[in-house]
């Protein structure tokens, strides 16, 4: 008989866990080797515990109890009521040998054929930790354990299960988070905001963004390259947005200004919002007799030009009507410069840096 060794994390932080979360704590550490896990119901001592070193788990800790059964086909119970008007997501991280066939089911009593509704399934064969997750729209009434079933295919010996996770969801449902918090900025240039959506309930989103317009003007936004104010985000995907917008000419150096991006879906039942915070400065503090030295190359250029300079800090791009193109706030002392939706013609760019500011002619093939 081949040995199936299953694994489940210790959930020790499920005081500390959101409300909408449950974390199912499994094998704790009063066990001792080859006891039936605490907590989980089995037939017999089909499964008992043991102890991994931390090299076995996806997050580094001191160690984890594990599980071990002598079938191939083993099923695990735990008491858990799910309420029937309410929206869950499974999730959990696996690893193994081997193919094995994961479900999480739930029924009325703990046993096979009282199993009545799956709630996850998904097919494990690879030496690294990938994630499975499902959503589960409704739940049937009698669903008060949960079983997690495991089948190992030909060959395969053991499988590792770490952060079983269910989330009571929303159907319409999504978060934010800024990437880029705090940045300086010259009045009339341009500026770039990055930030994620995740979407965490269990329905396709339409998220639309909406930026304040008291300080910026001029705003786009794209989505994996795709332009456009409104965007679709899948249940559990999160996805990049970046926003360019223009700090108003007119702002005062050393005002405090920000730029607020509401976003909101069709149905008007959930918004987000994230804040990015921007401190004007004035242009006329650059010293223009400390000349930086700076290096711009290929000149002629056709798709991208570089620009190097010791503690360079903005680079502006103008045609020679003065409008400005791009600006681009940037730390350190290189930044690449996009030319590939210009026209041929000569251009001009404004390179700010510690040391002061200079020009530069540039022309595009």
């Amino acid at each position: 008989m081949r040995k199936l060794f299953f694994t489940l994390l210790v959930a020790f932080l499920a005081n500390q866990a959101f409300a909408d979360s449950i974390l199912i704590e499994s094998f704790e550490y009063a066990n001792h080797d080859f006891e039936k896990p605490t907590g989980w119901i089995c037939e017999n001592n089909s499964w008992l515990c043991g102890y991994l070193e931390k090299d076995h788990n996806r997050i580094p800790h001191s160690g984890n109890w594990y599980a071990f059964s002598n079938a191939d086909e083993s099923w695990m119970y735990m008491p858990l009521y799910l309420i029937t008007s309410m929206h869950y997501r499974f999730t959990c991280w696996a690893i193994s040998d081997g193919e094995f066939q994961l479900e999480f089911w739930t029924g009325k009593t703990p046993d096979p054929n009282s199993m009545h509704t799956q709630l996850l399934s998904a097919t494990i064969n690879g030496d690294t930790y990938e994630k499975v997750s499902s959503y589960i729209n409704s739940i049937p009434e009698d669903c008060e354990y949960v079983g997690i079933r495991a089948i190992a295919a030909q060959g395969a010996t053991y499988l590792t299960i770490d952060d079983i996770q269910i989330d009571m969801v929303l159907q319409y449902d999504f978060e934010a988070e800024p990437i880029t918090g705090d940045t300086v900025l010259y009045p009339g240039s341009q500026a770039t905001f990055r930030y994620r959506v995740h979407n965490t309930g269990y329905d396709p989103l339409d998220i639309t963004a909406h930026p304040s317009n008291e300080y910026f003007t001029n705003f786009s936004t794209y989505v994996n390259g795709v332009s456009g104010m409104t965007f679709p985000v899948q249940p559990d995907e999160t996805v990049e947005v970046t926003t360019y917008a223009t700090l108003r000419p007119e702002t005062e150096p050393g005002t405090v200004t920000w730029l607020d991006i509401i976003m909101t879906i069709p149905c008007g039942c959930n918004t987000a919002m994230v804040t990015f915070w921007v401190t004007p400065l004035d242009p006329t503090a650059l010293s223009e007799n400390k000349t930086p030295i700076i290096s711009v190359f290929p000149n002629p250029a056709t798709d991208f030009v570089t620009i190097e300079a010791e503690g360079l800090q903005q680079v502006t791009l103008y045609d020679m009507t003065g409008r400005i193109l791009n600006s681009i706030f940037t730390y350190g002392n290189k930044q690449q410069l996009d030319l590939r939706g210009l026209q041929a013609g000569t251009y001009v760019i404004l390179l700010a840096t510690e040391s002061g500011s200079k020009k530069q002619t540039i022309i595009k093939k």
